[in-house]
């Protein structure tokens, strides 16, 4: 056991030098700038937001329609009502949007007679905030329009309730999650379990990448600087030294995982703080949220954790064993390719499809890559399927014993030392 600690506080200091923990510091550090800059651009956004309107009708109607955009939280801006070149005008007050209010608008609206009103949208870039003005001005008139409907409706039809007559049938949504229910909309459901399982893809990926890079670039290194020679003739048994390796790159990517977890968690609150605010989810229904059992709990994150944990030795095991055929530093990028490849298939399948409804060769062909089982498990969590994450467990400890075993049989000879695969071309 003391060699075994000897040998695992060797590999940590190995790992832990500049040239690895800069990388993703300053990844990190640039997550957490960019979300600080965007939330701060969102700020701007929101005490900028202003709206040009040329009144052609000047009546009590075009008023009340000018009233409602400052309610919605728009700067109002008259343009001269004799202007023609709305364009140009909006280019003299430096607005990205402007609204026509016609000629005869009140006149129209008395007549029960539809209106149509000229918006203008000066688009300057293509990102997110380029859109956003120009949602809230469409909701603003959704809400005018809704308003205005039901004032035409009461006049023409006094007594009559207005929201009755346009929605005639109303909906009732209901949740149903194994053998519980509770009323509560679907969107924000999807959006609250969506908002905390995001990440757990995202990160295991990063640190599985980072990981597995790592410890294969410090074997190969090793054997192209001829350390490994020296390692090996120590009275030290080779699984332990494989075990020692897989421990300390697995601690360095635990700490990394945290690290990155914190990054995007910044750099998402500044995102949607600057894009006007979160998204709904457990704040909008909350009783529902809860009585659908959506929580997890500490045994809940135990068990995410050990799946977590055995995917990032499983991908240890994979690159040590890739690692050992690398000739120098250089061939490490091209032998990791197979393993990016096992974990690009179920992260974006994950992502994107319900695994359940691929047909039974793609399903298993998916189940059987163990790291599907590390991006699936948060939401069977969160769905009670405990079985389902256990065996997935179980599959990746039988993973991870194999590849351990294997990886110690390949140190335990000294063809460590030469083998190689090399893949290029031989020339004739």
């Amino acid at each position: 056991m003391r060699k075994f600690t000897v040998l695992l506080r060797k590999e940590v200091r190995e790992l832990l030098t500049a040239q690895i923990l800069l990388p993703f510091l300053v990844t990190v550090l640039v997550f957490v700038a960019m979300g600080n800059l965007i939330g701060q651009q969102g700020e701007q956004a929101e005490d900028a937001q202003a709206i040009a309107v040329l009144d052609r009708d000047g009546t009590e109607a075009s008023a009340g329609l000018a009233a409602a955009l400052e309610q919605g939280g728009f700067a109002v801006v008259p343009l001269d009502a004799g202007a023609s070149d709305v364009p140009a005008a909006l280019a003299d007050v430096n607005l990205s949007l402007g609204l026509i209010v016609p000629d005869g608008f009140e006149q129209g609206l008395a007549a029960g007679e539809p209106q149509e009103l000229q918006v203008y949208a000066v688009l300057r870039n293509f990102s997110f905030f380029a859109t956003r003005d120009v949602g809230a001005l469409s909701a603003v008139l959704f809400a005018v329009n809704e308003g205005l409907s039901g004032e035409m409706i009461m006049a023409l039809s006094p007594g009559t309730d207005p929201v009755a007559l346009k929605n005639p049938v109303r909906f009732s949504e209901n949740v149903v999650i194994g053998t519980t229910e509770a009323r509560a909309s679907v969107l924000e459901v999807l959006t609250f379990v969506s908002n905390q399982t995001t990440f757990i893809p995202i990160i295991l990926f990063i640190v599985i990448v980072f990981a597995a890079q790592m410890i294969a670039t410090t074997i190969a290194n090793e054997k192209e600087n001829k350390t490994l020679e020296t390692l090996l003739a120590a009275p030290v048994n080779r699984t332990g030294l494989v075990g020692a390796k897989m421990v300390a790159a697995s601690l360095v990517a635990l700490l990394s995982a945290g690290v990155y977890m914190f990054g995007l968690r910044y750099y998402m609150q500044g995102v949607t703080e600057g894009l006007g605010g979160g998204l709904p989810g457990a704040t909008e229904a909350p009783d529902a949220i809860a009585a659908l059992g959506l929580a997890l709990g500490t045994g809940d994150y135990a068990i995410l954790g050990l799946t977590l944990f055995l995917s990032i030795l499983v991908a240890l095991a994979i690159a040590v064993i890739l690692g050992a055929f690398a000739e120098n530093v250089r061939a490490v990028q091209s032998l990791l390719a197979p393993l990016m490849v096992l974990l690009m298939i179920p992260y974006f399948l994950t992502l994107f499809v319900d695994l359940e409804q691929l047909g039974p060769a793609v399903r298993w062909f998916v189940y059987a890559i163990p790291f599907s089982h590390a991006f699936t498990a948060a939401p069977n969590l969160f769905l009670g399927n405990y079985q389902t994450v256990w065996i997935g467990i179980g599959y990746l400890g039988l993973w991870c014993a194999g590849l351990i075993y294997t990886a110690g049989r390949i140190f335990s000879t000294d063809r460590i030392l030469t083998m190689k695969l090399d893949l290029r071309r031989k020339r004739t």
